[in-house]
């Protein structure tokens, strides 16, 4: 039931796939690119074909335009306005995309933490901090007013709980 099989051995170069990498705003600044010269290109054909109908005009003053030349004309004009439309929004889509994520980059950037770490260095002995909600210049206060201890206690639990 084994079938033998023989190996082949080819020759052929393996082909890697190209790895094409480009930045987001690269991509965009292209593609922008992109667009003006198409757009630049309808706006020069329109302008030509314009011209070259208003020679014709000149030439020919009794110039009789069928209905087909003429819906032939309103058409590719048309159709030049709704492609320079169309190529007016992908530029703002690609924009908006672009501020969008450039937001985004500002915000992850914020949002890092820039604190730096811990403080690396000597350690000054002095006066140990046990308590940090009241100074001792308030609690010498209170006494004078007739504070006990049990009502500086309730002082710091009230101020704790209610972030003064």
């Amino acid at each position: 039931m084994e079938e033998k099989v023989t190996a082949t051995e080819t020759n052929a170069p393996a082909i890697a796939p190209e790895e094409k990498v480009i930045a987001p705003t690269d991509d965009a600044e292209a593609k922008i690119a992109a667009l003006e010269a198409e757009k630049a290109k309808l706006i020069e054909a329109n302008a030509n074909y314009k011209v070259a109908y208003l020679k014709e005009a000149k030439k020919n003053e009794n110039l009789d335009e069928s209905d087909e030349e003429k819906m032939a004309r309103i058409a590719s004009r048309v159709l030049a306005d709704s492609r320079l439309a169309e190529i007016a929004r992908e530029q703002d889509t690609i924009i908006q995309k672009a501020l969008k994520e450039n937001r985004e980059l500002k915000l992850a950037q914020s949002n890092k933490n820039t604190a730096p770490p811990a403080a690396v260095g000597v350690h000054s002995e002095g006066q140990s901090v046990t308590d940090t909600s009241v100074t001792p210049d308030q609690i010498a206060a209170f006494k004078a007013r007739g504070w006990t201890d049990k009502d500086i206690e309730r002082y710091k639990k009230n101020l704790k709980r209610y972030g003064a």
